[in-house]
């Protein structure tokens, strides 16, 4: 399978979960990430072609409890080795400007402690 991502994506280095912004479930936690998608590990399956409405949530930043909202599409998703875990990818499809330098700045201190 070829590579079609933009930019490459960074392991995350903390736990990151990410909630649906209709039902305020949390869908799974972020394994790695870029500004322009995401892998998801959950414990349902995601719908391919769906777009889900979400919120990233960072326990770690310094304000209480950052929250990065934005819409995704669910490009594939496959079982985990695990029981009842999955894996899905996902495209990112609408975010501000000021959220995408948040999640670059994340990326870029993750870096910088290895």
């Amino acid at each position: 399978m070829q590579e079609q991502r933009q930019s490459p994506r960074k392991v995350a280095d903390q736990v990151l979960e990410i909630q649906d912004q209709i039902t305020g479930n949390t869908l799974g936690r972020i394994v790695n990430i870029s500004a322009e998608g995401f892998m998801l590990l959950s414990q349902e399956p995601m719908l391919l072609g769906t777009v889900y409405q979400l919120n990233l949530i960072d326990p770690s930043s310094q304000e209480t409890q950052k929250s990065v909202a934005f819409s995704a599409e669910a490009v594939w998703s496959t079982e985990a080795s695990h029981p009842e875990s999955f894996w899905s990818g996902f495209r990112i499809t609408e975010i501000s400007s000021d959220d995408v330098l948040y999640i670059d700045r994340l990326i870029l201190e993750w870096n910088s402690e290895q």
